[in-house]
Order: structure tokens, then sequence, then C-alpha cells
């Protein structure tokens, strides 16, 4: 922005969009929620202008950026999925300590699909905003997450889409020369310019706004019942655990670690199902079927578990975890 302007246990190896509001408080930023910059990211040392750098060495407009088109101002970055995902919410590295909202947005504008309120803090960290429910996103798709501030008071990065975007996992931070400018804005009073939605650039500024993601995961199929069911299998048998996010997003999908499986307590009062699908295998094992679009992890279980119940968690690398539960008998 010019002068108007002035200026963020046992380890296993292994669209229709449709609007909604909602009325959200933000937490301390959730470090295991995906991000384009995650919630310990600290910035390199950049040409601040006229600006000033915090602690973090993130650049921000100290008072305010003294452009009289405010009082406050929605700053926000356009981004792609190179899967279709769900956007769980949006974080952003707080300088303001005034009331802050976050919005998710189609890159064409109209309504925000998702928006929710940050608490006040004067305390410059990152902070995020949880969407319930998450919003569905299509790949390939143009998006904006952006946040309002009261008072032009936020975090920038100069130069910062000039020649490049920014890639983590699925989700793209377009260059500017690829999104027609990137690091957008739309003061509170610039009605020639635009209303609510940011639309304006200056200098390619990247503002510090991440959109957070999941996969689009469905639930465990069959053979597979998902809790409070309690499945029942012969221990040593050879499990397919089947199960959908929302189309292939290759087989680099779980976290260190991950699958899992832990002892835990039987539930006498549970509902149960014996799962009768079994498959022969000698190791666990993970494949994509494109006809049903689903996942099949063959999960080898052992003999020696019979009379034990366990509790087997598939850790995504979205940050999401999802479980069930099995009996094993002999």
């Amino acid at each position: 922005m010019d002068v108007r302007v002035r200026l963020m246990v046992i380890t296993l190896s292994a669209f229709a969009l449709a609007t909604l509001t909602v009325t959200q408080t933000a937490s301390a930023a959730v470090t295991n929620v995906p991000g384009l910059w995650s919630s310990t990211f600290t910035a390199a040392q950049t040409d601040c202008g006229i600006f000033s750098r915090d602690t973090n060495n993130f650049c921000w407009t100290e008072g305010g950026d003294g452009n009289l088109a405010g009082p406050g101002v929605e700053l926000g970055v356009k981004f792609t999925s190179s899967q279709s995902m769900n956007i769980t919410g949006v974080r952003f590295y707080r300088v303001s300590p005034g009331t802050v909202t976050g919005h998710l947005w189609d890159g064409a504008g109209g309504e925000p699909l998702a928006t929710g309120t940050f608490s006040g803090s004067d305390t410059h960290s990152w902070q995020d905003l949880m969407f319930n429910p998450a919003v569905p996103i299509q790949a390939g798709h143009t998006y904006v997450a952006s946040y309002h501030v009261p008072d032009t008071q936020y975090a920038l990065q100069y130069d910062f889409f000039a020649a490049s975007g920014y890639t983590v996992g699925p989700i793209t931070a377009l260059s500017s020369p690829d999104s027609s400018g990137n690091g957008v804005y739309c003061y509170d009073n610039d009605p020639t310019n635009c209303a609510a939605f940011p639309v304006n650039t200056f200098r390619d500024t990247n503002y510090w706004v991440t959109p957070l993601w999941e996969y689009n995961f469905a639930g465990f199929f069959q053979p597979v019942d998902n809790a409070p069911t309690l499945n029942v299998a012969k221990a040593g048998s050879a499990i397919p655990v089947k199960f959908s996010l929302g189309g292939n997003q290759g087989l680099d999908i779980f976290r260190t670690g991950y699958p899992r499986v832990s002892t835990v307590s039987c539930s006498p009062s549970a509902p149960e199902d014996v799962i009768e699908t079994t498959v022969m295998a000698g190791g666990n094992s993970l494949q994509y079927d494109a006809t049903a679009n689903q996942y099949s992890f063959v999960w080898k279980t052992s003999s020696n578990w019979a009379g034990t119940c366990a509790k087997f968690d598939l850790g995504l690398n979205d940050g999401s975890t999802h479980s069930f539960l099995v009996e094993f008998k002999k």
C-alpha cells in the first residue's frame, strides 16, 4: 500500500458451497493444525519501510498505518488447493488489541463462506479461529482467507508474493503474477475500490494470514464400524481399514507414528458388530482405489491380542485423528 495505505502403545509402520456464518471465539494457535505458517513461525528480517519491527521480526503498523480510508481494514491472501479439502479456520499473526474477525471467501467475492471472531489480545502472537462446521473447498479454485482489524494495526512483509507463491501440503498462496496480485486488502471507507471483500493490492504484501485445513474424512467404511460400536475380530487376522478423504491425496497421508494401536478397557455395554471380512496379508500396507474413491489400509493384528480390546488411531498429516474400537477373540 502507498501513502494511502502505508503500509499476516503400539506403533504400526506403515460442490456446492453453502454460505454459513459462525460466531466462534479464537484461541491461542493450535500447533498441530496445518496452515501455511505454523503457530511458532517467526519472520526473517526484511525492509519494514516506515513501520516498526516487533520482537519476532514481524514488521507491523504500530499505532495504525495512517490511511484516512480507515478506521479499519480487511487483509487477506488468495490461495488454491491441489485437492478437495475442508477449511477448518483461519490463523493470523495478531498485533492489534482490538476485536478482530476472520473470514473465508470464494475468490469471486460475494458473501463470506464462513465468519468468526477472535478475542481481544495485545500479545504479538499467532491466533487460530476454528469454523464449526468446516467449509469444503474444491481443488483448483481460488479462495481468500482474511481478517479485519478495527485500527489498521497489522503485520506485513513487502514483496512476499512478487515472484513466487508459497506452498505447504495441498495449499498454495498464489504468486501475484498468477493471481492478478496477492496480498489483498479493503479499507472500511473505500467504496470506490471495494465494499468488504478484499481486492486491492500493494507491493505483493503478505499480511500473515493463512487458512487452516483438513482432509474431507467421511468415516470408516465396512467391514469396520465407527464408534461407539465395538468391532469384534479374530486376533491375528488382517483387517481392511477403508476410508475416504474426498479424493486421491496420495499415499503420504499419515502423521509420523501412525496408524497406531493402544490397549483400552473393554466396555460390556457397547454395541458390538463382528468384522466378517478379512484379507490375506504379510504386513501392514496402504492402497488407494480410484474406482471406489477409497483408501484401504491393511491392518495385520497379532494372535497375542486375544482377550483384549484396542483403539485403532488413524493419524493424518492434516493434524486430525480418527479412531475405532476392536475386541479381539481367539
